[in-house]
């Protein structure tokens, strides 16, 4: 046991140290050739859009959002009751029905094409 625990730490540290490695080439990268660190870039970008975010909720009503919010669960509550539940069922099992003998007649309209296709080929 203390054995199989010595070996998990070896290769954890061993994984953890190939991944520092790994990730200290990353921060070297300049694929775009602009004379900034690849890394650098990211950095930046995803400051700018923190801060963006940051603006963006800071001025948001989330008043006007839970009501407009209400408004939508009201109006989906409303289009499901102006329909009549047997009916749909009943477009439903149309629909599956109907699926599946379309699937069965391609499958069939398959098997016969094949079958034309191997006695032209004799």
């Amino acid at each position: 046991m203390l054995f199989r625990k010595k070996l998990t730490e070896v290769a954890v540290d061993s994984f953890t140290d190939y991944l520092k490695e790994k990730f200290a080439m990353l921060k070297e990268l300049d694929l775009d050739k602009d004379g900034q660190k690849d890394v650098d870039q990211i950095v930046a970008i995803v400051n700018r859009g923190g801060v963006a975010l940051k603006a963006a909720l800071d001025s948001t009503d989330f008043t006007k959002m839970a009501t407009g919010l209400e408004q939508i669960v009201a109006g989906a509550n409303m289009i499901k009751s102006s329909f009549d539940p047997v009916k749909v069922q009943a477009v439903a099992k149309e629909v599956e029905e109907g699926t599946k003998k379309l699937v069965e007649l391609s499958n069939l309209g398959i098997v016969e094409m094949k079958q034309y296709h191997a006695k032209e080929e004799q």
